[in-house]
C-alpha cells in the first residue's frame, strides 16, 4: 500500500490498515449504490405520503406492510428575510415571537492560532474533529 503526505509517499505492508482501506472503499461504493436505490424509493413514498395527508392537518403518516413500516414527518424550515417588516407587522409581538440570538464564529485565522496558542485556549473550545474518510 503506498501512503501519501503532502508531496512524500512512502510503503507499507501492514495487513490490517490494507484490508480496512480495501474494505472501507468497497463497502462505501456499496453504500452509495444502495443509497441511490433509496432515494428512488423515499420519491415514491413521500408522494403516496403526500396524497394520503391531502386535505389533513397531520404531517406524519406512517405505512405498515406486515411487520414493516415507514413513518413520514413532513415539517418546515421557517427563515426571517426581512426582519424591519417582519417587525412592522408583528409590532410589540415581535420580541415574543421572535429569538434573537449572537453568533460568534472564529475565523480561520483564529483556528490555526488556537490550535498552538495555551493562552487562547482559555477563552476558546477546542476539539479534534471526528476525521473525514472519502473515497477518491
Amino acid at each position: 500500500m503506498i501512503i501519501k503526505i503532502g508531496k512524500k509517499s512512502f510503503g507499507s505492508d501492514k495487513k490490517e490498515a490494507i484490508r480496512a482501506v480495501e474494505d472501507f472503499y468497497d463497502i462505501k461504493k456499496e453504500m452509495d449504490i444502495l443509497y441511490e436505490k433509496l432515494k428512488e424509493h423515499k420519491e415514491v413514498i413521500i408522494t403516496y405520503a403526500k396524497e394520503a395527508l391531502d386535505g389533513s392537518d397531520n404531517a406524519t403518516v406512517t405505512f405498515e406492510e406486515g411487520s414493516k413500516s415507514i413513518k413520514v414527518s413532513f415539517g418546515w424550515d421557517i427563515k426571517i428575510e426581512d426582519e424591519a417588516k417582519l417587525k412592522e407587522i408583528l409590532g410589540e409581538r415581535f420580541d415574543v415571537l421572535v429569538k434573537t440570538e449572537t453568533v460568534l464564529k472564529p475565523e480561520r485565522r483564529l483556528k490555526e492560532m488556537a490550535v498552538e496558542d495555551d493562552g487562547l485556549k482559555l477563552c476558546l473550545s477546542v476539539k479534534e474533529k471526528t476525521p473525514t474518510l472519502t473515497v477518491i
